[in-house]
């Protein structure tokens, strides 16, 4: 498997990570603030940080938190607190991101805004079906 690169804006913090198989996007509000614009990010993958110098975590939910650079203020992870080995990665932090991924999921749907859409047929979630999904996933 293709590893990938990636790093902050001032590369202080770097990983390494397989290529992906799909992406997936959130327009729930806190993604949107954190991002300036719908989160779009890589699957759930386990990660090589190669520097995490400038690496913190902001815990942003009951259930999740965020890494970002403390230096550039670039937005790089996402993670779910009960598995934190694996990330979610920005696409945007990754150096050689294959352009034929696809987008399979959009999370939290019923918070997206109408000035943005995109393109294409995937399962489009509301947050109660997201909710539902992971507490289901927690039964099992």
């Amino acid at each position: 498997m293709t590893k990938l690169n990636g790093h902050c804006l001032c590369k202080s913090v770097a990983f390494s990570v397989d290529t992906p198989t799909h992406l997936d996007s959130c327009h729930c509000d806190t993604c949107r603030r954190w991002n300036g614009g719908p989160y779009i990010g890589m699957d759930f993958s386990p990660i090589t940080l190669t520097s995490d110098k400038t690496l913190k975590w902001y815990r942003s939910s009951d259930w999740a938190e965020r890494g970002f650079c403390s230096a550039c203020g670039s937005s790089l992870f996402y993670r779910l607190l009960d598995d934190p080995e694996k990330y979610s990665i920005c696409v945007g932090a990754l150096e050689n991101a294959p352009h034929d991924l696809a987008m399979t999921k959009e999370f939290f749907i019923d918070q997206k805004p109408n000035f943005y859409a995109f393109e294409g047929e995937r399962e489009r979630l509301t947050g109660a079906e997201v909710f539902a999904l992971y507490a289901d996933d927690k039964d099992a």
